[in-house]
């Protein structure tokens, strides 16, 4: 690639960035500012001008579908370096560092990687051993406390319980032990444990961490303000004095913190490292200015960013539209005819238009209106390809080959096909198998299972076993048609006749073939690409990278839709206690608020062209009350409207902001300080206040719902920092209304 082709395709602020000199960059990456181009051009730069070898670079992505596309973008540039570029998720690396180098935890190479429906799996068993039922409030509990604990890198024997923090904590940490056990038997780790336990070989194998640390010598990282503690951690014991540090994200699209993801780590860029070279791209190619103007006014009112206000010579585009309508049924049906008018009269095809939302639960009325209207839509978010039951079961069979340990996989398929191995089989194998100190597989190949277990249901089960390891001696003396061989174990063990038998077979047998075609795609996209390897890039995949193609609407979370654009974007039920999130307000204070005003902005920011913010009155059975617009609206800068039922006569579905688009102009009628003698305005979106005017550190405070606590910090503008009793650590504003100064 020549030089002059970096000029061509960069403007002169992207150009600096991917030519900065400095041994640590950060790229303050508007959303729409081209930070994929920036940094795709930023590795091709240093392999083509600087003379860096590719192999000593090392990136991470979001997504293992943006690290495929940032590959190829690279390969198109310069082709001859395919093989030898390193751009992984942190998962994926952390796989891939674990699978060279986990024998020093005495884990096997082949170990398997559990996803969220396994790990559920094995605390309803434990719990169901320790006498709940296995759909009973501790398994979410204990899930979410598993989590929390890997978090904060903790693994059961780091966890030390003198008062519990909530009821049922210590049976909690007894689940967690257990489930860290059976782990370990199993030879299986889970998400977080790929990042734990390569930090704890970077952390305490010296040998091996100055290995690594010398295999690289520039490391790029793409989204980098979603980075968690662990994986700045990774991050830094990866890391040799030398090291060139370059990441690209952008603070006022922080949205995960709610999984670990920390924002102050690229705030604090600055003083964790010297002479950080600090680049703002805030030139969107992406949306038009009406567009951005909106998201500007809104994402200005956070005060834990890098100012910034995102600007386009694009042209200004067609005025953002506010709908509010007086039920969620009509604000649904506006959306739909809405999509119907885009497509007939304005050329727009369903492909181009997403509805996007804050919560799963408010899919029904829209999903009813999209049918009624016969548009064709795609939810994303629900069940991933790779969760669904005939593709789980198929994997399981696949796992069985690389891990005979693998005792979650092995109870999935016992009985699938049916082989005639009932409850009372099962538990006899399993309590075998544990007694034995030997996993499912191995125990039901010893005579002990004769004669503990059904002569028939062992019989049944070895022949099983003796197929798997047909295919498994296949796979190792390196037959390179083990797609085949692999599709030849599924149908001689009879599972494609199994799907036969069942109501919606035909639709899982497509996906039986979709997953083999995968599988070859894979294949031929990888040279030389081992079987433990596809089995660790499925065990790895995010929501997006399931996302396909395809003639339709789609509606999903703003979670999901992150990274991507649409040229039509719906944001609905804008709704207070809906978007905002009133259970991230309650937990998370003033800088929940904050996380769910960002939350908003990277929804606005996923449109080109048409942007819909919609919200709907009516009692809301969620949150127990009336609903009221929510307070984004008015931040973006569009007047607040309140429920319209006085001028019902006047109005028959739904009404919008655009005078050019309705019959009527309804600001001439009323306003945000109009009240009808029917319905008077529920809310004053002025912020109540509790007269507090200063705290100090020390002083004590009484939260209406956290109850008791202490100031620890203070964080400027009011904002303060509380340790409860009960609750933790909460960053709140001082001078709202749930708060009160206490007596010490």
């Amino acid at each position: 690639m020549q030089y002059e082709d970096f000029i061509s395709s960069l403007n002169e602020t992207q150009l600096s960035a991917v030519e900065s000199d400095s041994q640590f960059t950060r790229v303050i990456a508007g959303a729409g500012s081209g930070k994929t181009r920036v940094l795709t051009y930023r590795i091709s730069y240093l392999i083509s001008q600087l003379g860096i070898k590719p192999w000593k670079i090392l990136a991470f992505t979001f997504t293992n579908k943006a690290a495929n596309e940032m590959v190829n973008r690279i390969v198109q540039i310069i082709p001859e370096c395919r093989k030898d570029l390193t751009i992984k998720t942190f998962h994926s690396f952390a796989a891939f560092f674990l699978r060279q180098e986990i024998s020093v935890l005495n884990y096997p190479a082949n170990f398997t990687i559990l996803d969220e429906e396994d790990q559920t799996k094995i605390i309803k068993d434990i719990v169901s051993e320790m006498g709940y039922k296995k759909n009973d409030p501790i398994v979410k509990t204990s899930i979410n406390y598993i989590g929390s604990c890997k978090l904060d890198e903790k693994y059961p024997g780091d966890v030390k319980i003198v008062h519990e923090r909530f009821e049922g904590e210590k049976e909690c940490l007894e689940i967690y032990e257990r489930y860290e056990d059976i782990k370990s038997r199993q030879y299986a780790l889970d998400f977080d444990d790929l990042l734990l336990k390569t930090n704890e070989i970077l952390n305490n194998y010296t040998i091996i961490r100055e290995k690594w640390r010398s295999k690289y010598e520039h490391i790029l990282i793409d989204e980098f303000q979603d980075t968690n503690n662990t994986e700045y951690k990774m991050i830094k014991n990866l890391m040799k004095p030398s090291t060139s540090l370059y990441v690209v994200g952008d603070p006022d699209q922080t949205i995960y913190t709610w999984r670990g993801a920390n924002q102050s780590i690229i705030l604090d860029l600055n003083e964790n490292f010297h002479n950080v070279n600090t680049i703002i791209l805030n030139r969107n190619y992406r949306s038009t200015q009406n567009i951005l103007d909106d998201a500007n006014r809104l994402i200005a009112h956070n005060k834990y960013r890098v100012p910034k206000d995102l600007y386009t010579n694009n042209i200004k585009g067609h005025e953002v539209v506010v709908n509010y309508s007086d039920s969620g049924i009509q604000e649904a049906n506006y959306v739909a005819k809405e999509i119907e008018y885009l497509r007939n009269n304005q050329h727009y095809q369903y492909r181009d238009i997403t509805i996007l939302y804050r919560s799963n639960y408010v899919t029904l009325d829209f999903e009813k209106a999209l049918m009624a209207r016969r548009i064709p839509y795609v939810i994303y978010g629900g069940v991933k390809f790779y969760q669904r039951m005939e593709v789980k079961d198929v994997i399981a069979y696949f796992r069985l080959i690389n891990n005979v340990k693998d005792d979650v996989s092995f109870e999935r398929i016992m009985n699938v096909p049916k082989r005639g191995i009932g409850d009372k089989a099962t538990l006899e194998i399993k309590t075998g198998a544990a007694n034995a100190n030997l996993s499912m597989y191995e125990y039901v190949l010893t005579d002990d299972a004769l004669g503990e277990c059904s002569p028939k249901a062992i019989k049944s089960l070895r022949t099983m076993i003796a197929r798997i390891e047909v295919t498994k001696n296949q796979i190792k003396e390196g037959d390179e048609m083990f797609a085949k061989n692999l599709e030849d174990l599924i149908n001689d063990i009879g599972y494609y006749d199994h799907l036969k038998l069942l109501d919606d077979g035909d639709d899982r047998l497509d996906n039986v073939k979709s997953l083999f075609d995968d599988l070859r795609n894979y294949l031929s996209k990888n040279e030389n690409a081992t079987f433990e390897e596809y089995l660790q890039n499925i065990s790895l995949v995010s929501a997006q990278d399931d996302i396909i193609d395809g003639d339709h609407v789609t509606l999903m979370t703003v979670h999901t839709a992150k990274g991507l654009e649409f040229p039509v974007v719906f944001v609905v039920r804008m709704s207070e206690g809906i978007f905002p999130n009133q259970r991230a307000l309650d937990d998370g204070g003033y800088m929940g608020m904050e996380e769910e005003r960002r939350l908003a902005y990277v929804a606005m920011t996923r449109a080109k062209e048409r942007l819909y913010l919609t919200a709907s009155h009516g009692y809301s059975y969620v949150l127990k009350g009336e609903l009221t617009q929510s307070r984004f609206i008015k931040e973006a800068g569009h007047t607040m409207m309140n429920r319209p039922t006085s001028i019902k006569d006047f109005y028959s579905n739904s009404y919008g902001t655009q005078k050019k688009k309705y019959k009527y102009d309804f600001d001439d009628v009323r306003n945000e300080d109009t009240k009808f003698d029917d319905e008077p305005i529920r809310q004053d979106f002025s912020q109540e206040t509790n007269n507090v005017s200063s705290w100090q550190v020390g002083d004590i405070v009484e939260h209406v719902k956290f109850g008791r606590g202490v100031v620890t910090s203070l964080e400027g503008d009011n904002i303060i920092v509380v340790e409860f009793e009960n609750h933790g650590s909460k960053t709140l504003l001082g001078n709202h209304k749930f708060l009160s100064k206490g007596s010490k």
